[in-house]
Formats: C-alpha cells, sequence, structure tokens
C-alpha cells in the first residue's frame, strides 16, 4: 500500500485545473499548461486582442489581486474551542469565529460541493458600515493582528462615500468570498445574498461573471419596512433585495407551503375526507371565445335524477337531461378548458351546478389540494414575518437588549429560503458566513423543530470587538461572535425545555465551536542569504519535526481531518481496547473508508497486528514513532499517511 506524507494544501486552484484536466487533457504538458495549445482548442471562441479591443464586464481597480487572494493557500487551520458549544461530542451544527475569507479557504477540501444552501447579508456598503481590508501578502497574519490576537490593532475600517474607490474595496472584499463560496455549493445549490441599492447593479454584475449569468434565478423585492424609511430624500424605502444565484443543475426550488389564505379555498370535503374547491371550467381570459378552438367547445348533459354527466358533440339533448355549454358573461359562447377525450376521461373530477345569480347551469372542476402543493414565490415577498421590526422583537424575545445588536434579519425571511431550497430529512448544509447574531442558526433549530427536519448549518463570523462604550459591551459581549454564539445557546436552552421530539434520527439541539488560528504546521522558510552550509543545515534541521512546539492531539485531530477531506462533524470513535496506543477512528458517511489516528511517540507492533484494518483505510501517524517493522505492518494493510 502507499505511503503518502500529510502537508498543509489548498484545494481551489488545484480542484479547478483537474476539471479544465478532465476536459482538454491535451493543453497539460509536465503538469503545466501549454497556453499555445490551449489557444489552439479554443480558437473559434476567443475574441481578437489587438488594440483597442473592448470586452464587456465589470473592471475595478485591485480586481486581479482580489481573485488571485481566492487562491492563495491559507496559513491557518480551524482549532476546537471546548466548552463553548453545547452537546459538542455529538452535534454536526457547527459556529465558526474568523475572517470568513481564511474560513472558506480551510472548508474547501472537506466540503466543497458539500453545501446545500449560502444565505449571506454581508456589509451593504452605506458609507458609514465597514469593510473588510485583506491583507494581500500575509492575510492570516493581518488577521490576527487586527483581532488583537499579535497586537492591538484595529479589525475593520469604515467605507466612507468621499473614498476614490468607495465601491472597488467592497467588490475586492466580497470578489474572493463568492468564488469560493460556489466551490462549496453542491450542484443543485442556490445561494441568497440580502442588498440594497448601494451594490445592487455591482453585485449582480459580479455574480453574474463567477456563477454565469444563466444561473441568476431572480431578483426579489423583499418588503422588510413597509412604512418607509421616513428621513429618505425622495422616496421612502420600503424594501431591500434579495438576489438568488443557483450553482448548476437546480433540482429543488420547490415553493411554500400553502398558508390559511389559500387552504380556506378549499371548502369542500369528498366521501373520502379530501379537501377540495370548486372551479369553474369554463376557459375565462384570452382566447376565450368559440371561435378561438372550436374543437373545445362541446356540450355536457347532465340527469339530475341520478347525476349522470357527460360531454358531447351531438346537439340532441336526452330526456331528463339539462344541456350545458360554456356561456360568457356577456351571452356570447365561450368554451370549454378541457378538451372533449379528457373531460370524459375524468368526469368523476366534474360537477354540474346551477349557478344562483346567473341563473345557468356550468361545470366545475373538483380541484384537491394536494399533501405536495406549493406556492410559487413571487418576486415581492411582503409577508409580515419579513418585516424587520420582527427580527428585533425575537431578538429581545430571547432576553437580549435591542442595543445588543441593531437589525438582526427575522426569522420568517431565512425560514422563507429554507423551505424553497433545502430538504428537510437530507442533513442539508446551511452556510452564513456573514452570520451576525446567528439569525440564521436560530431559524434553522426553530423550523427543524416545526417540520421534523435534519438540516445542519455552519455559521460563520469576524470577531468584530462590539464598541467599548455599548450596552452590548457592557453586557459582556466583547464581539459580534459572542452575541452569535450566546443567542444559539439560548434557542437551544429555550427548546431542551420543551418536550423531547419521538425523531430518528434525534433532533440536533447542539452546536460545536471552532476558532480560526495559526497551523499546526511549521511555514517553511526560504533562505535567501549567502552560501552557508552550516546556516542552512541549521535552516533544515528546524524543520526535522514538522510540528509547530506546544500541538494539542485534539486541536491537531481536527487539522488532520481537513487535510484528509473529512468534515468536521465526522464521528470520532476512540478506541479504548488498545492500551499501548491512543487511537482514534474517524467514520464520515461521505467516504467508504475509514481513518486511523494515532498521534503517540511511537506505535507497538502489538497495538497494529489487533487492529482491524481494510485496504482501503488510512492510517495516520507522525513519522517519527514509525519503525520499519511498523511501518512495513501499515504498508501491508492499508494506506499510510506521515506526519
Amino acid at each position: 500500500m502507499p505511503t503518502e506524507k500529510l502537508t498543509p494544501s489548498f484545494t481551489f486552484t488545484e480542484d479547478r485545473l483537474h476539471a479544465l484536466q478532465a476536459v482538454v487533457p491535451e493543453i497539460f504538458a509536465d503538469g503545466q499548461v501549454n497556453w499555445d495549445t490551449l489557444r489552439e482548442a479554443l480558437a473559434p471562441y476567443l475574441e481578437d486582442e489587438g488594440p483597442g479591443t473592448e470586452h464587456f464586464g465589470l473592471f475595478w481597480p485591485g480586481k486581479r489581486q482580489a481573485r488571485r487572494l481566492a487562491a492563495q493557500p491559507s496559513k491557518g487551520t480551524l482549532r476546537p474551542v471546548p466548552g463553548q458549544g453545547i452537546n459538542e461530542d455529538t452535534t454536526r451544527n457547527l459556529f465558526i469565529e474568523g475572517d470568513n475569507l481564511e474560513v472558506l479557504k480551510l472548508l474547501q477540501k472537506s466540503y466543497a460541493g458539500r453545501v446545500k444552501l449560502i444565505y449571506i447579508d454581508p456589509p451593504y456598503n452605506t458609507g458609514n458600515d465597514f469593510v473588510y481590508k485583506d491583507d494581500f501578502r500575509e492575510p492570516l497574519e493581518d488577521y490576527l493582528k487586527r483581532t488583537s490576537q499579535a497586537d492591538a490593532e484595529g479589525l475593520l475600517t469604515t467605507n466612507p462615500k468621499a473614498g476614490g474607490r468607495f465601491h472597488s474595496n467592497w467588490l475586492n472584499m466580497m470578489l474572493p468570498r463568492l468564488m469560493l463560496a460556489r466551490t462549496l455549493l453542491t450542484e443543485d445549490g442556490v445561494i441568497f445574498v440580502s442588498i440594497d441599492d448601494n451594490e445592487l447593479n455591482n453585485l449582480r454584475q459580479m455574480m453574474d461573471e463567477i456563477f454565469g449569468g444563466e444561473s441568476f434565478i431572480g431578483c426579489v423585492a423583499n418588503i422588510n419596512n413597509p412604512k418607509g424609511r421616513s428621513d429618505d430624500k425622495y422616496i421612502a424605502t420600503a424594501h431591500e433585495y434579495l438576489i438568488i444565484y443557483k450553482k448548476s443543475n437546480l433540482t429543488l426550488f420547490k415553493g411554500w407551503e400553502p398558508g390559511e389564505n389559500i387552504t380556506r379555498r378549499y371548502n369542500k370535503i369528498d366521501k373520502e375526507g379530501n379537501r377540495y374547491r370548486e372551479i369553474d371550467l369554463r376557459k375565462t381570459g384570452d382566447n376565450d371565445r368559440r371561435e378561438d378552438r372550436p374543437n373545445m367547445f362541446y356540450y355536457f348533459y347532465y340527469n339530475k335524477k341520478n347525476n349522470n354527466l357527460y360531454a358531447s358533440y351531438e346537439v340532441k339533448i336526452p330526456e331528463d337531461y339539462v344541456k350545458i355549454i360554456p356561456l360568457r358573461e356577456d351571452g356570447v359562447h365561450g368554451r370549454w378548458r378541457w378538451g372533449i377525450e379528457n373531460a370524459n376521461k375524468n368526469i368523476e373530477k366534474l360537477v354540474a351546478k346551477l349557478m344562483p345569480r346567473r341563473q345557468i347551469w356550468s361545470v366545475f372542476e373538483m380541484d384537491y389540494l394536494s399533501e405536495d402543493e406549493m406556492i410559487k414565490p413571487t418576486s415581492a415577498w411582503n409577508q409580515k414575518e419579513v418585516n424587520s421590526e420582527r427580527g428585533s422583537e425575537q431578538f429581545i424575545d430571547l432576553g437580549f437588549k435591542k442595543e445588543d445588536f441593531p437589525r438582526p434579519k427575522p426569522l420568517g425571511l431565512i425560514k422563507l429560503i429554507l423551505q424553497l431550497s433545502t430538504r428537510k430529512l437530507q442533513s442539508d448544509i446551511f452556510l452564513d458566513f456573514f452570520s451576525g447574531s446567528s439569525t440564521t442558526a436560530h431559524a434553522i433549530l426553530e423550523l427543524n423543530r416545526e417540520d421534523g427536519g435534519n438540516r445542519r448549518f455552519i455559521m460563520v463570523q469576524m470577531p468584530e470587538p462590539t464598541p467599548p462604550d455599548s450596552a452590548a459591551r457592557q453586557a459582556g459581549y466583547k464581539t459580534i461572535a459572542d452575541i452569535g454564539k450566546e443567542r444559539i445557546r439560548r434557542v437551544i436552552a429555550k427548546q431542551q425545555k420543551q418536550p423531547v421530539l419521538d425523531r430518528d434520527p434525534p433532533e440536533d439541539l447542539g452546536f460545536a465551536v471552532y476558532r480560526l488560528d495559526r497551523s499546526h504546521f511549521k511555514a517553511w522558510q526560504d533562505y535567501d542569504g549567502p552560501p552557508n552550509p552550516a546556516a542552512i543545515d541549521d535552516l533544515f534541521s528546524r524543520f526535522e519535526d514538522p510540528l509547530t512546539p506546544g500541538w494539542q492531539p485534539r486541536a491537531l485531530l481536527d487539522e488532520v481531518l481537513l487535510l484528509q477531506g473529512f468534515p468536521l462533524d465526522s464521528r470520532r470513535t476512540r478506541l479504548k481496547d488498545y492500551s499501548s496506543n491512543v487511537l482514534v477512528r474517524i467514520d464520515c458517511d461521505w467516504f467508504s473508508y475509514r481513518l486511523f489516528v494515532c498521534l503517540d511517540s511511537a506505535l507497538h507492533p502489538a497495538t497494529l497486528d489487533q487492529l482491524p484494518l481494510n485496504p482501503d483505510d488510512k492510517f495516520i501517524c507522525l513519522d517519527s514513532a514509525l519503525t520499519d517493522q511498523t511501518k512495513q505492518q501499515l504498508t501491508d494493510r492499508c494506506t499510510l499517511v506521515v506526519i
């Protein structure tokens, strides 16, 4: 079996190259792209790039750097923060505290193509809010400094409209994050982005470029303030927007369950107890005249004594029958909605009735309320549950003060999005990487309880400091992330007081917390001094042990999972029968093989002999822990991965 070296890696660019190689393998030579061959392959579709060549698209200062930043490997990892979550050993829900750009990079290998739904509520770039000023040289180190983990520099920066690069700053922040977000989506995944007029047009053009214009689903006017903003100069703004894009093949966008305003129309019940409504079979609206579709003008004959009903082109009226024709309000002959063959085939779904007002007979279809009846959403959402005031009320209901977090999104908005785009019983993953006060997590926990769903969440939030003199800081919340975590705790505590649901799998009332931090692996430093064998030997000696001093097994285990492409909620089993070594078995439904991890300083042959390894399994251990004997024992039975 092979032996692999475990090293920090990042798959965003690698995955795109693999996809390109699968389509046009001839353009690769020795692992590199041959540009001349690529141009030949794409010749019919390439524009002449001579002097004065112009291309349609959105261009701004810094765009090229922002695109490169998406492909720049992260030097960080996600470290567990035990004790800050709930039911941490069994939950599949995650809260990650850190710069969302670096976090999205670190999630690539484990979660690419696994996230069903993304919702984000980024800064709207109003001129008074904040944007993330990414450092293109050392993004992780810059983040640690800005969050006071390295020194006391500030976290974010305002983006005043007076700045010469007002829109560019915002676009440079959003571009790499949306590029990385797209790769995380499943092929039938969907992304929703809240935005207002300040960046609506720029966001649409940027997302057309990232997702493709053909992937645009819609732009929804979210009526979140029906009264309008009184401080607007000309028009009182009553809405913001939801921009919706799909990844590729959208197979699920199912609409909403009908509300009481819909179900009350189905006011009749058949013999089997099924609810239905009666719809006139006469065509109304355009092309509703007899001459428009002559073949769809025919007669119904109805016997009032025995309720017999049938359709016919015959003009002669049988004895004891009533002739029924489609008659418009103006007395002109109309036509039916069904053809005559369909009418006779489904005659049991039709009823003849005398209309009291017009005093004429007509035929009505029995339209049943289906269990999977869904209402197609419109491009304007004006339901009461999307009102911004509801968001503040729901936040206060959990015991927070309104001043702790301004304008949290209402639960109803997130629930409507969830109902459109997730499958409640298939453990769909919902990602929000501008999670704020964790409205999204709150909505998922509530909706799962309401409909028995298994949806799970990944929340990502920068530890933005609360102002020193703010009510939130006085209440003990040093950062926005602290507010988000506390909100999830309170929602779970509230649900834990309610009756336990009898369901399989059990309801997931928990979440685990992770924090962006430096990798456990030492970052290689190139030697650029004068030729000096002693200095070079010293450099190599410092990297004989690839791990940083003081590493912790639990935290290193999580980094190993990410590097191996296993999700952070993989099942971990401590193998207690092997007393000579500490072993952990990692299982995940996404993979047919298992990981066996041992971070002890030495491996014992007796342990390895007893271990139930399969040829497809991977055994991960410290390189320094191996001997020739134990290495042979492992490579004979599985893939060996050394740290």
